[in-house]
């Protein structure tokens, strides 16, 4: 930890973000879920699977529908389908509104040891040792995680000169934090 002793503050001013970008962060950030990877896949599974039961049974019963089964599941899975995404920014959107921290501008300060910030509703302090893993959503947004419930939002475009990307970089990579790339 040496090398971070002379090391300038990093400083993020007048951070805020908008509704649109904090939809658009956290859903990149839904979809690159493993667990939504997962259920992408297997829902698309289910409906050319079922897709290939209807067509079996339509050519079987000479191209007469009679069952409604098979039909009524493929179009549930394609509304499902369809109106998943929809439905995941329609809850990020109401997050964000229940949210009032992020529409108050902050300043973050990156010190060697310590993540502070501050606003019109108050201030707080913590170390980096804290900040258990952090997200890089190009081209604007770093995300950093003290815990998995909750996390800073600092927009690159709001670091102060003459810091950059790769002094951020570099300071999370001495406090041994990973960095990933959405």
């Amino acid at each position: 930890m040496s090398d971070l002793a002379g090391m300038q503050s990093l400083v993020f001013s007048q951070v805020t973000m908008s509704a649109d970008e904090y939809v658009a962060v956290n859903f990149r950030l839904w979809r690159q879920q493993p667990a939504t990877r997962r259920n992408n896949w297997i829902l698309i599974a289910a409906l050319v699977l079922l897709s290939i039961s209807l067509l079996a049974q339509l050519q079987q019963d000479g191209w007469q529908l009679t069952s409604w089964s098979a039909p009524s599941l493929l179009v549930v899975g394609l509304l499902y389908a369809l109106l998943r995404t929809w439905f995941v920014r329609w809850m990020l959107r109401r997050g964000y509104q229940k949210n009032t921290v992020l529409k108050e501008p902050i300043d973050f300060t990156l010190t060697a040891e310590e993540i502070k910030g501050r606003s019109g509703l108050g201030q707080f302090s913590g170390k980096l040792a804290t900040i258990n893993r952090a997200v890089l959503v190009q081209p604007d947004w770093l995300l950093l995680y003290p815990n998995q419930a909750a996390c800073y939002y600092l927009d690159l475009r709001r670091l102060q000169a003459p810091a950059t990307l790769s002094a951020v970089e570099q300071l999370l990579a001495q406090h041994q934090v990973s960095l990933r790339r959405v």
